[in-house]
């Protein structure tokens, strides 16, 4: 929850371009994050698309993919001991194009607080005019 209100507060920045678009894909990791619990009031910005994976197709298919990103990783990220990517941000450029596979990331962390200096750095480059 404290990783969805810093991405909120860091949408606010009007110097972030208008374009940006984040999509946050929310999975049941522990008890208290069941889709019933789930709070919709998170992420509120117009850009944010949310989706519900239940069976965190998703986050199994980045787990999957670590090889291939991992030196684009935050220097801060640690790996959960678990069967899928969860609580990361992953940061594509504007051509990013998914096909059979995910496009390559500009750069990715994990935990996504642990990382933000990063990802608002990077985050800065891409999306500021």
């Amino acid at each position: 929850m404290a990783a969805a209100r810093w991405v909120q507060r860091t949408l606010k920045d009007p110097a972030i371009d208008s374009r940006l678009r984040v999509y946050a894909v929310w999975f049941n990791m522990f008890p208290g994050d069941a889709r019933q619990h789930w709070r919709d009031t998170l992420l509120t910005d117009a850009r944010v698309r949310h989706y519900w994976d239940e069976q965190r197709v998703v986050g199994r298919l980045y787990l999957q993919t670590l090889p291939a990103i991992w030196p684009k990783r935050s220097s801060e990220t640690t790996l959960p001991d678990a069967d899928a990517l969860w609580d990361a941000y992953l940061l594509y450029g504007r051509d990013a194009d998914w096909g059979d596979q995910p496009p390559g990331v500009i750069s990715w962390g994990a935990p996504i607080l642990r990382s933000s200096d990063e990802l608002a750095r990077d985050l800065e480059r891409l999306v500021k005019p």
